[in-house]
């Protein structure tokens, strides 16, 4: 590493403790806490063998603020890996930790740089600038949180802001939705002002947006997005992490893709089967996947959706599947009504 020339792992929203067992022992149904955490260690395991300068993690590492004790010295463990490799390890708290990351020794590691509040890390040539996420109106405090920063970096380092946040033109879900002009969104005009790369976290689909500085010059926004699917509304995002090299003021990129398992939808609402033909007709569809797929099932029928049900509990499925079962909420909510 010099100056002039930094490489950069950068990684996202990999939800630690999602569907997780809250033991550390093998559960009777597959539960998906596995593979959010194998991705986790996929990444970590690159940037060990790519021998990257540093690393960058932009937010909810955790699926929650509380996750088992077990499950978060795992976690840290694997920083440590990178630490004590002298890598250097920038972590920005995400909203899924309130945050505020669990708290460890481990953290203690001077390899270890957290965005606890708002704050720069300067080094020969290149800087990382950041604050946890903020749960209020950081449409108007953004331009404040610019401005002190600003104020720790140096204008010929290359300069990069982590956050995590929604920035406006950012999308979503297999809709695009697109988030602009609200309170919990950054307004991308006030985006770059001194940084030369902007990071974030919190959006799970990897994209990259621009803004323009002062200088008329187009400056990169990019989401690397989630490592591993947490909704169906992802099912067809492509998960990863990003590398960079950095030379003086200029930068190249590359996204990485990594497995996912896939995930599929069997929409049965307004359908009606026999109990026969409802078999035959799930057996089919399951057939057509993979082994290890994330399947929904929904329904608006309540016959259906107790048979289902029974279906699941009596291990129609193959216990190499996820099969969640959608609709029940709905139709108690009809029920009340």
């Amino acid at each position: 590493m010099s100056a002039d020339h930094s490489s950069i792992l950068l990684f996202s929203d990999t939800h630690i403790g999602f569907d997780h067992s809250p033991t550390n022992k093998p559960s009777k149904n597959r539960r998906r806490g596995p593979d959010f955490f194998n991705n986790f260690k996929l990444i970590i395991d690159q940037a060990l063998a790519l021998q990257v300068d540093y690393v960058i993690h932009c937010g909810d590492v955790f699926e929650k603020q509380k996750v088992p004790a077990f499950l978060i010295d795992q976690t840290y463990e694997q920083f440590l890996r990178l630490a004590n490799a002298s890598i250097k390890l920038f972590i920005v708290p995400g909203n899924h930790e309130r945050s505020v990351l669990p708290a460890s020794l481990f953290l203690n590691h001077p390899n270890i740089y957290l965005f606890d509040t708002l704050r720069s890390f300067v080094f020969p040539g290149i800087s990382f600038s950041g604050f946890p996420y903020f749960k209020g109106d950081i449409r108007s405090l953004f331009p404040t949180f610019k401005r002190q920063l600003e104020k720790q970096i140096r204008t010929n380092d290359f300069n990069m802001l982590c956050v995590h946040h929604a920035i406006d033109g950012a999308k979503a879900g297999y809709n695009f939705f697109e988030f602009k002009n609200r309170k919990d969104t950054l307004n991308i005009n006030d985006l770059p002002g001194s940084f030369d790369l902007v990071l974030s976290g919190h959006i799970h689909k990897h994209q990259i947006m621009y803004a323009e500085n002062g200088s008329k010059q187009s400056i990169p926004i990019l989401y690397s997005g989630s490592t591993e699917r947490t909704m169906f509304d992802e099912m067809n995002e492509v998960k990863g992490y990003h590398t960079f090299k950095i030379h003086g003021k200029s930068f190249e990129h590359q996204f990485h893709p990594i497995n996912t398992r896939p995930m599929y939808r069997i929409d049965l609402k307004s359908k009606s089967f026999s109990s026969e033909k409802l078999v035959n007709f799930l057996a089919k569809q399951i057939a057509a996947f993979e082994s290890d797929a994330i399947v929904q099932i929904s329904s608006d029928d309540e016959a259906i959706l107790y048979q289902l049900s029974t279906l699941k509990t009596n291990s129609f499925f193959t216990d190499t599947m996820n099969i969640t079962i959608s609709g029940f909420s709905a139709l108690h909510k009809n029920k009340k009504h």
